[in-house]
């Protein structure tokens, strides 16, 4: 079963979309402040999740709110565990996580950083990661006994890295990272968890081609325009209605 996760939290306790959101995922990956979110939003959605059955992971990022996280920061590798434990502090019951933006981003080929990175989880007592499969973090993760939740995007375009021989995301900077469509959004989604493939090479001269891609969960996130439908859409069409 393809589980939905989303990016929840970053926009305060009471957003209405976020709110609404809570209804229809499987995993909430609760902002513990790094780049966005609080001890009040970690309360509400945590509550909420508990109500609604959802289940919850740790969302932490570079300690930069300024930047949403979405910039790779230059930090040592010990105030950026320092930070993580101040993070995970506000939801430490939690057993799962998952990276936000850079971070995420850069331990998906850092070697160095994602040996960094698993270490602290085993070292937190953290048993469940969401990563890419073919990320060096997963790569770390699986060394060292953590489960491995393979992790697609719904609403975001990925391309081929040739050098790398993977798939990665499209630059957030770039006009076409982010599908807005949302028959598109769908598209793309089902076709991954239903084909395990996705196509690659949007704005490519000789036009896309197809990947292989293996998930457990599809990430929604919350601040994306067709969010709300896209996983009502989505969550129906999982269970076949």
């Amino acid at each position: 079963m393809i589980l939905i996760n989303c990016d929840i939290g970053e926009r305060g306790a009471d957003h209405p979309i976020d709110l609404h959101l809570m209804s229809w995922i499987n995993i909430a990956n609760l902002a513990c402040g790094g780049h966005a979110g609080d001890r009040d939003s970690i309360r509400v959605f945590s509550a909420l999740a508990r109500e609604k059955r959802v289940q919850i992971a740790a969302h932490l990022s570079y300690p930069d709110r300024e930047h949403f996280g979405r910039l790779r920061m230059e930090i040592t590798y010990s105030a950026l565990k320092a930070s993580l434990d101040e993070q995970y502090a506000l939801l430490a019951d939690a057993r799962r996580v998952k990276f936000h933006g850079a971070l995420y981003n850069e331990s998906v080929r850092n070697g160095e950083l994602a040996g960094v990175l698993s270490g602290w989880l085993t070292a937190s007592g953290i048993r469940e990661i969401l990563a890419p499969d073919d990320s060096k973090l997963a790569a770390a993760c699986r060394e060292t006994g953590i489960q491995v939740l393979r992790e697609a995007f719904a609403e975001r375009r990925y391309e081929w890295d040739e050098q790398a021989g993977r798939l990665v995301l499209v630059d957030r900077r770039q006009p076409h990272a982010s599908i807005t469509d949302l028959d598109e959004a769908l598209a793309h989604s089902l076709t991954i968890a239903r084909q395990g493939k996705v196509k690659v090479g949007h704005t490519a001269p000789g036009g896309p081609s197809w990947h292989s891609i293996r998930a457990d969960t599809i990430c929604i996130h919350s601040d994306s325009p067709i969010a709300l439908p896209l996983v009502r859409a989505l969550r129906r069409s999982l269970a076949g209605r």
